[in-house]
Parts: structure tokens; C-alpha cells; sequence
């Protein structure tokens, strides 16, 4: 079922062999698209609750790679199922924030 690289990759990790994989990443192929990457990386982000400076980076990233706003939003649902609600309501402002919208003055401009 898996190759024996494939084994070695992962018994390295399971072990914490960081070194290797490092070695391994340096010459490997990317397997996934630059949008589909982005995509990737922009959820991992909303799943740890990074700080709004790596949404920053990856929003752009993302827009880079072709990724829309809509795209972007698609996530939230998607991992609120995995993660619960709770993680996409702490990511919504950063990831707000990166695309250039502070909820913070929109809820203001609501009140007043």
C-alpha cells in the first residue's frame, strides 16, 4: 500500500526526525497546485488561530495563486464542522483584517 519511502517519511516524523524531512522537502516534487497550497496553508492558519501577520502573508499568497475571497470564505464553514465554531469565530476578524475589512469599524459604524 505504501512505498518505502513513503514508510520512511512517515516513521521519520512519528519519531520527530525533523532533520530528515527537512532533507526530504528539499528535494521533492510539490504534489499540490499553488492554489490548492494556499488553500492548505490559509486553513492550517485558521485551525492553529495564528496571528493576524500570518494571515497577512497567506491571504496574499493565496490571491497570488488565483485564490477568490469566495474561496477563501468557503473554508470558514468546512472547518467549523471539523474544528467547531469556536475556531472560526477568532479566525473571522484576522482573516477580515488580511482581506482589508476591520470588523471592528464596520460593527461602529453599525451601533452609531
Amino acid at each position: 500500500m505504501l512505498t518505502p519511502a513513503q514508510e520512511t517519511l512517515l516513521r521519520q516524523l512519528s519519531i520527530g526526525d525533523g532533520a530528515s524531512f527537512t532533507d526530504e522537502l528539499h528535494g521533492a516534487e510539490p504534489v499540490l497546485d499553488e492554489r490548492t497550497a494556499a488553500l492548505v496553508r490559509l486553513s492550517a492558519l485558521i485551525m492553529r488561530d495564528s496571528p493576524t501577520a500570518s494571515y497577512q502573508r497567506a491571504v496574499q499568497a493565496a490571491l497570488d495563486a488565483g485564490v477568490s475571497v469566495d474561496e477563501m470564505l468557503a473554508l470558514l464553514p468546512l472547518l467549523a464542522q471539523l474544528a467547531g465554531s469556536t475556531v472560526v469565530f477568532n479566525a473571522a476578524p484576522k482573516l477580515a483584517m488580511a482581506l482589508g475589512y476591520d470588523v471592528e469599524s464596520g460593527l461602529e459604524r453599525l451601533i452609531s
